[in-house]
């Protein structure tokens, strides 16, 4: 039996009962209306059963919304993650874990539990915000997770661009209370992030309880990071200080089996014993990437000379970082002069300094000297990733230029037949979402279906970009096809990433 969709009249008038509901729930004349659809609901699309979920948790009348969310879990056409996050964002916001739990173990049956799904919607990595309030939501209810899905939390409260260290330290105090194991490598992710952020105080107080497992080396991972933190901080002496210790690999630390005698007041990470396998290469370009993550360009360009007279080659990557820096600094000039030094001394570091400062061009509009910059380097023989082709792509499309972005995309392609890769699901979606920008919706849902071809998944900004622009153009049935398709396939991992993609499609007038 085929589902329909409601008409666009039909969408913004459910949307607005849903608005009616929530502020007056006994509204007779709205109920009637949703009750009328209910009995319907086995006709109806993914994204109009999901308005119609909306307007039965508004108006607090859960008994239908679950067994709606019963039927949708039968149909078999949403994923199961998707309909958790209806529970967990829609029908229950603001209840704890155990009562999401309850529900969704009666609407599924048992067949998908509650930890596995949120271990899923961690390794997505879509929702930080929504990640937070789970943790908060499982410990207000003392409600207990697998170790997995807790080690899941962790990995992606610390794994973003907003970390949030603080709240893993809470997780892995959880995690003790509850008897869970913690490993060396949820240990070093919460050491990582507090490195990342710069709070080095706090990333040493992790370090007894990393080094403790006795299963992870002090090597270059550790001591990189540490580095990392100091200088973020501003604690250069220090940083200086533990370079040089590492350098004269001092041996009087104290190994693991000796870390419940560590001085107090005095940092662990200089009480340590660092591998014997870290050679002077890594510890120069740690401290050298982390003078650059903290612009101390000068500083860095010293620390140069010094590897150099240490007979010490840094890798062409590592330059890549001071290349960052340069044109953070607004020093452009100097990152060409260095690229030029390397050209004339033959070092295989060019590739990598070229190819960094291609994509600073492309930050600055600068695309015609890119481009040229990107000829440059093939001709010298050197094969540019394919970080660097998306973004002179990106640009080329920023700028409108659309017949060279497409002659850039088949050569893209050509390479990527000759074995080199040169094109993946992000350089598609570059030019999907290049082609709207652009005006040009069709050529963009045509490199849509070129991706279904070649079996290349989907990205949510893809799908998100013709959404959006199907709708500018007034094609309303066709966006509301592709939203469905997005639920379905698992595009659309939440509840609340279609509301808020919803809300923003009913707002836009034909």
């Amino acid at each position: 039996m085929r589902t329909f969709s409601l008409s666009r009249t039909r969408l913004l008038y459910l949307g607005s009962l849903s608005k009616k509901l929530a502020e007056n729930p006994r509204d007779s004349k709205s109920l009637s209306v949703i009750d009328a659809l209910l009995s319907q609901c086995h006709l109806l699309d993914s994204s109009s059963s999901l308005l119609l979920l909306r307007a039965l948790s508004a108006s607090r009348k859960l008994t239908r919304a679950r067994t709606l969310l019963s039927d949708l879990k039968n149909k078999g056409t949403i994923p199961n993650l998707f309909l958790f996050t209806a529970v967990l964002q829609c029908l229950l916001p603001d209840a704890p874990i155990r009562d999401v739990d309850s529900v969704w173990r009666e609407i599924s049956n048992g067949s998908c539990d509650t930890s596995e799904l949120i271990i899923q919607l961690c390794q997505r990595g879509e929702e930080a915000t929504e990640i937070d309030r789970i943790f908060r939501r499982v410990s207000s209810s003392r409600f207990c997770l697998s170790r997995e899905a807790y080690v899941a939390l962790i990995g992606s409260i610390c794994g973003r661009s907003q970390q949030n260290p603080i709240l893993a330290q809470e997780v892995l105090k959880e995690m003790d209370e509850k008897g869970f194991e913690v490993d060396s490598s949820t240990y070093f992710t919460v050491f990582q992030s507090f490195c990342r952020i710069g709070d080095v105080c706090e990333a040493d107080s992790v370090l007894p309880r990393l080094i403790a497992k006795g299963d992870y080396e002090l090597d270059v991972s550790i001591y990189g990071n540490f580095l990392y933190g100091l200088c973020k901080s501003g604690k250069h002496k220090e940083a200086r200080k533990l370079f040089d210790k590492l350098l004269k690999r001092d041996h009087g630390g104290v190994g693991a089996d000796k870390v419940p005698n560590l001085k107090m007041g005095r940092r662990v990470i200089f009480q340590l014993t660092p591998s014997s396998k870290i050679s002077d290469t890594d510890v120069f370009a740690a401290y050298f990437q982390a003078l650059c993550s903290a612009d101390k360009v000068e500083q860095a360009q010293s620390l140069a000379g010094e590897a150099i007279e240490n007979s010490v080659v840094l890798e062409g990557r590592v330059y890549g970082s001071f290349v960052q820096s340069l044109f953070r600094a607004g020093r452009a000039e100097d990152a060409f002069k260095l690229l030029e030094k390397k050209k004339k001394r033959g070092y295989t570091a060019y590739g990598d300094v070229a190819a960094e400062v291609i994509i600073k061009l492309c930050e600055m509009h600068r695309l015609d000297e890119a481009h040229e910059l990107l000829l440059e380097l093939k001709t010298e023989g050197f094969v540019p990733n394919t970080w660097v082709w998306n973004c002179i792509l990106e640009e080329h499309l920023r700028e409108g230029r659309v017949v060279e972005a497409m002659s850039l995309f088949k050569e893209m392609k050509a390479r990527g037949s000759d074995g080199f890769s040169s094109i993946n699901a992000c350089t598609y979606c570059v030019m999907v979402c290049g082609f709207v920008a652009n005006g040009d919706i069709q050529m963009a849902m045509s490199i849509m279906e070129e991706m279904v071809r070649e079996e290349i998944a989907l990205s949510f900004d893809s799908y998100s970009v013709i959404v959006r622009g199907l709708c500018k153009c007034g094609r309303f049935e066709e966006a509301h096809k592709h939203l469905n398709r997005m639920v379905e396939s698992g595009v659309l991992v939440s509840y609340a990433g279609w509301e808020s993609l919803f809300n923003w499609i009913l707002s836009i007038h034909p």
